[in-house]
């Protein structure tokens, strides 16, 4: 039984990883290039090729999951379903499957030399991992119940958020600060990790609570 499982969440994500490896080498190409053309240009880079490279597949891979993720999962649900797996099942099994995924680029990450320690890239994977959940908890499971003008109403948030967002946190002083702060708590060591640890699991805790609660209980109509 669960080997028919992982053979079925396999093939409900499969797209999505080659959509994910695809990111990855997109991004070391790009790299490559721009080193190439810096150094052929007599152009001074700041930043590392490995910095480069891991803010590039960052980047990409938090730019379309965050985009398809919640649009696919209208898909993933009721072809689980179908499958024969219960809500249960294929619930834990595609938030096992994300966890995967996001701990497999992370480890590529550690793997490029940069100036981020494995402790902080670890500790972004697993904010970025809640951060999928409470949108899966809300946009998701909330585009399953009621249809794509939630998954419309989620993208014109987005935008919103990514053009209007950097623009709000440096007019506002306590959002600025407050913003910075979590970033150094990420980075700096000087902070109890103890307690950025604890933070950082309760949330995702909570996420994966609330995710669940939205999930179990909504209809699921196989043409949104």
């Amino acid at each position: 039984m669960g080997r028919n499982n992982i053979k079925a969440i396999w093939q409900l994500k499969k797209n999505g990883e080659i959509w994910n490896l695809f990111i990855i080498v997109l991004a070391i190409v790009i790299g490559i290039t721009l080193q190439l053309i810096f150094k052929k240009v007599g152009i001074e880079d700041e930043a590392s090729f490995g910095d480069i490279l891991v803010a590039g597949i960052a980047y990409g891979y938090m730019i379309i999951n965050l985009f398809i993720k919640v649009f696919v999962l209208a898909d993933e649900v009721p072809r689980g379903l179908s499958f024969g797996m219960t809500r249960k099942v294929l619930f834990l099994y595609s938030r096992l499957a994300d966890l995967a995924e996001i701990l497999f680029i992370a480890v590529i990450a550690m793997l490029i030399p940069t100036s981020l320690t494995p402790n902080t890239i670890l500790k972004i994977a697993i904010a970025v991992y809640c951060l999928f959940n409470w949108i899966e908890a809300t946009a998701g499971n909330g585009m399953l119940k009621f249809g794509k003008v939630v998954y419309w109403i989620y993208y014109i948030l987005f935008l919103v958020i990514m053009i209007g967002g950097p623009r709000f946190i440096e007019s506002v002083s306590g959002v600025a600060d407050g913003t910075a702060l979590i970033a150094d708590m990420f980075i700096n060591p000087f902070y109890n990790q103890l307690y950025v640890w604890l933070g950082i699991l309760a949330f995702s805790a909570a996420g994966l609570f609330v995710n669940w609660l939205t999930f179990r209980k909504i209809p699921v109509n196989f043409s949104l």
